[in-house]
C-alpha cells in the first residue's frame, strides 16, 4: 500500500495538470501563438493584431494600449468586442456647426463585414435652431434627420432627455456601410449665439448619451468628448447566410469541430456559435472544447 501511494499522487497530479491544460486551451480566444490582449481588452479571433492572426477584414492594431481598426490612422478605437453577439463598440466623430464657422460634417465608412447598428444607436443632434441630417448607403441611398428648437435658455429642456428642445434623436436605417452627417444651412446658431454658438450631431449608442444644458455653451461639448462618441457596429463572419456560406470552404468561418453557423440577429450575414454543451471561441479549430454541464 505504501509503495502505491507515490503512484496515486503522481496520477492525481497528472490529471490535474491535463485538466488545467484543457481548460487553458478551451478558454483561449486568440489563435495559437498570437497576442490575445491589448491594454484591458481581449482580442478574440477572427480579430487579430499581426499577420496570420486575423480573419480577412478583422485586422486591428495595438498602439499605446489602445486597439484600433486596422491601425491608428483610421482614428477608430475599439473599446469592446462582443464575440457571441457580433458587435464592437468603437469611437466615431462628431460633426459641428458654428455661427461663425458653418458647414461642419462627419463621415463614417465601416468596411467589409461591419455595419452601423440600427438597434443600438441613434442619430443625435445637440443645439438650438438645429436641423441635422444623416445620409447613408446600405445597398440603397437612405437618410434620417432631427430638429431641435429653443429660442432662449429658459426654453431648453433640462430633464436630461432629447425632447427636441436643445437635443433631438431619431432612428437610423439598418445595415449602413457608409454615412455622412451634415446640417441644414437654413437653420443656424446666429440668433442664439449668446448661449449656444455651435451645434453638434453624431451617431452614438442610444443608452449612453444623457443631455445636459451646459453642452450648449461654448466648447463645453467638444471639450468633454474630444475623443469622439461611442458607436456600436454590428459585424458578421460573412455576408452570406449559412446555407451558402458553408459551401465556400476557403472562407467559411465556423471551422471548429463543435461550432455551428447561425444567422446574425442584427445584420445581413452569419455568425458562429458553439454547439449546445460546449463553450469557447467557435471561430478557432479547438475553440469549443470547453464542455460544461
Amino acid at each position: 500500500m505504501a509503495g502505491a501511494l507515490p503512484w496515486l499522487l503522481f496520477a492525481s497530479t497528472l490529471l490535474l495538470v491535463l485538466a488545467s491544460i484543457k481548460r487553458s486551451t478551451a478558454s483561449r480566444m486568440a489563435k495559437p501563438g498570437c497576442r490575445e490582449t491589448c491594454g484591458n481588452l481581449t482580442i478574440p479571433y477572427p480579430f487579430g493584431i499581426s499577420e496570420g492572426c486575423f480573419h480577412e477584414g478583422f485586422d486591428v492594431s495595438c498602439e499605446n494600449n489602445t486597439v484600433y481598426r486596422h491601425n491608428s490612422s483610421s482614428r477608430m478605437a475599439i473599446y469592446n468586442i462582443n464575440l457571441l453577439g457580433g458587435q464592437a463598440r468603437v469611437n466615431t466623430f462628431i460633426a459641428s456647426n458654428c455661427f461663425n464657422n458653418p458647414g461642419g460634417w462627419a463621415s463614417l465608412d465601416t468596411g467589409e463585414f461591419f455595419t452601423v447598428s440600427t438597434k443600438a444607436n441613434k442619430l443625435t443632434a445637440v443645439g438650438c435652431n438645429t436641423l441635422a441630417f444623416l445620409v447613408g448607403f446600405n445597398e440603397y441611398n437612405v437618410g434620417a434627420g432631427c430638429f431641435s428648437m429653443c429660442a432662449d435658455k429658459q426654453s431648453v429642456d433640462d430633464s436630461g432627455q432629447c425632447s427636441g428642445m436643445g437635443c433631438c434623436q431619431t432612428s437610423i436605417a439598418s445595415n449602413l456601410v457608409s454615412s455622412n452627417i451634415t446640417f441644414d444651412d437654413r437653420f443656424n446658431n446666429s440668433e442664439v449665439r449668446g448661449f449656444n454658438p455651435c451645434s453638434y450631431a453624431f451617431v452614438a449608442e442610444q443608452d449612453w448619451f444623457r443631455f445636459e444644458a451646459s453642452y450648449l455653451e461654448d466648447k463645453k461639448f467638444t471639450e468633454k468628448f474630444k475623443d469622439g462618441v461611442p458607436t456600436v457596429l454590428d459585424w458578421v463572419a460573412g455576408n452570406e447566410f449559412c446555407d451558402e456560406a458553408v459551401k465556400n470552404v476557403s472562407t467559411y468561418a465556423c471551422i471548429g469541430k463543435n461550432s455551428q453557423c447561425i444567422r446574425s440577429p442584427n445584420a445581413t450575414g452569419y455568425l458562429c456559435t458553439c454547439k449546445d454543451g460546449f463553450a469557447g471561441n467557435p471561430y478557432l479549430e479547438e475553440g469549443c472544447e470547453g464542455r460544461y454541464r
